[in-house]
């Protein structure tokens, strides 16, 4: 049986090992202090509680002291206030902390990362700066050549359709944009969004597991460079909604969806 000290480490140590994936060079997902990363703590000791990166520190060189756990109590309370100001937000960001002698700061999207881990299903979250995927979120044609889907692992891995979110000021701002889009996307499409795109900013996976959660980073980059290629080539050719749909709920995609959570 494991004790609960030995939970969190193995969550703290995946969260490690996917932020050093994601931190790749030759990934160029992100560099210098680019992109956070954050995972769901569920034990009994400590209630409703989640790791996130330290601001500043790089995510190809992080390691377990570079992450803050912090309660989702006080962090979504900050999410609801109208307007807090530069000492609200530091009070509460200090307030949230589990460990209170940790001097490190949480990392300004720590409110976006807490809508995400608070989406059922969702216990780890990657949010990372693509160079292929900048590529069209800074276009201006956003997100127009980012809807719909072109081929089949793009469905099963970024799910039918994404969340798409217009440039907004990253911290308290961002992450009450954010909570709106993906409440009017769970009204219209009935299932949580497994990816999100924001404007002239980033990229963000939703996922169960690490391994999840890289997969749909790495088929969105690829999906991206595709997209921008096809653009290139005289324009993007999506794929019907009804085939969308129809690969969706096919049996062996349904297989194969659950392999690339493993």
């Amino acid at each position: 049986m494991i004790n609960k000290p030995d939970v969190r480490s193995k969550i703290l140590g995946e969260l490690v090992k996917l932020s050093n994936n994601l931190g790749k060079i030759d990934y160029h997902l992100a560099i210098i202090g680019e992109g956070n990363t954050s995972a769901k703590v569920e034990t009994k000791d400590v209630a409703g509680s989640f790791f996130i990166k330290a601001s500043g520190t790089q995510l190809a060189t992080v390691t377990g002291n570079d992450f803050i756990e912090v309660y989702f109590e006080p962090i979504v309370q900050l999410i609801n206030m109208e307007n807090p100001n530069a000492e609200e937000i530091n009070y509460i960001f200090e307030k949230a902390k589990v460990d209170k002698k940790n001097r490190a700061n949480p990392s300004v999207e720590t409110l976006l990362h807490a809508i995400c881990l608070n989406l059922e299903g969702v216990n780890f979250v990657g949010h990372t700066h693509p160079t292929a995927i900048n590529r069209l979120t800074c276009s201006k044609s956003f997100p127009e050549n980012l809807k719909g889907r072109i081929y089949p692992d793009e469905i099963i891995l970024l799910g039918k359709e994404s969340v798409f979110i217009p440039y907004t000021d990253p911290g308290v701002k961002l992450a009450q944009k954010a909570k709106k889009e993906i409440e009017i996307f769970l009204d219209k499409h009935g299932e949580r969004p497994k990816s999100i795109y924001i404007q002239n900013h980033g990229f963000i996976a939703l996922g169960s597991t690490p391994t999840e959660v890289e997969n749909i980073t790495l088929t969105a980059n690829k999906a991206a460079e595709i997209r921008f290629g096809a653009l290139l080539a005289g324009g993007i050719n999506t794929l019907p909604k009804d085939i969308v749909t129809h690969i969706s709920k096919r049996p062996d995609e349904k297989y194969r969806q659950n392999l690339f959570k493993k």
